[in-house]
């Protein structure tokens, strides 16, 4: 649902009073970009962040988790955009925030991708405060709730996992997310899934994002430089986090580019739960 033009110059002015809108474009499912005409004749772009209602569903406060947790992330060395203003009463919230420069790549070297995600694991949350964001444990509970089937047996491998200390998690790391600048790492967005909990849940998601995104080859190199990164943790539950990470992207087909690609992530799909199903039996 778009937020109405009025509702934006509402919350622009409380920004700033001279800032003016030009006009807007919608730039993905929960993005929207807006031109900015400022007193001293200067423009600017804008970005305004909504969530959908799966989302809002799962976590009511979703917006002003989000909006808090980029707050906090600006006193980290991780290149996140500011926020500016939250709208938490409009339906749905929304928050503005400030548009990184750069643009997405199609490929990225995995020892590089490795060293991203682990600077966001090492991010010291309690310092920032972060307590208020979801634990894995709460949602991985919901995922086997909204499931009556466990076709992936992860409810039965539950209880010999070992858990490591929680992290800051992205929930949703992939390439798609990271924007580069004359190939230098520009941004880090879309922290709508961001969480508390083991390094290796966001670990194992992201591994069937990079194996599909870069193939085999790299989502092996990117697993042994994230862990070479991390020699303290225990990864002997990584099948099973890659079983999670398979889990909630189960509806890759409706995201697959055509007709090709979905066959080609479903074979890769398949090949990836079962080279985890192998290791948890």
């Amino acid at each position: 649902m778009p937020v109405p033009a009025p509702v934006i110059v509402r919350s622009l002015r409380a920004i700033d009073a001279d800032w003016k809108l030009a006009h807007t474009k919608p730039q993905s499912r929960r993005a929207t970009r807006l031109h900015i005409n400022a007193a001293d004749g200067t423009d600017r772009e804008l970005v305004l962040l909504t969530h959908g209602e799966r989302d809002r569903k799962r976590n009511p406060h979703i917006a002003r988790d989000e909006f808090h947790l980029l707050a906090a992330l600006q006193k980290s060395r991780l290149p996140t955009a500011q926020p500016l203003h939250l709208d938490a009463a409009h339906e749905p919230p929304f928050f503005i925030l400030s548009r990184l420069p750069g643009a997405t790549q199609s490929a990225a070297k995995p020892h590089r991708l490795a060293e991203i995600l682990h600077a966001i694991h090492t991010v010291d949350w309690r310092r920032l405060d972060l307590g208020f964001l979801p634990q894995v444990a709460a949602l991985l509970a919901s995922d086997l709730d909204a499931r009556k089937g466990d076709s992936l047996r992860i409810r039965s491998a539950l209880p010999r996992l070992v858990f490591n200390p929680p992290a800051l998690l992205h929930g949703d790391f992939w390439l798609g997310n990271l924007l580069w600048a004359d190939e230098q790492l520009a941004g880090i967005i879309d922290w709508e899934d961001a969480m508390l909990g083991d390094p290796l849940a966001d670990l194992g998601k992201s591994r069937l994002e990079m194996l599909w995104s870069l193939g085999e080859a790299a989502m092996q190199q990117y697993t042994a430089a994230y862990l070479a990164l991390n020699p303290a943790l225990d990864a002997s539950a990584l099948p099973f986090w890659d079983l999670w990470g398979a889990l909630r992207l189960a509806h890759f087909d409706h995201f697959a580019p055509n007709a090709e690609s979905a066959a080609r992530m479903r074979l890769q799909y398949q090949r990836f739960v079962e080279a985890a199903l192998r290791e948890i039996d």
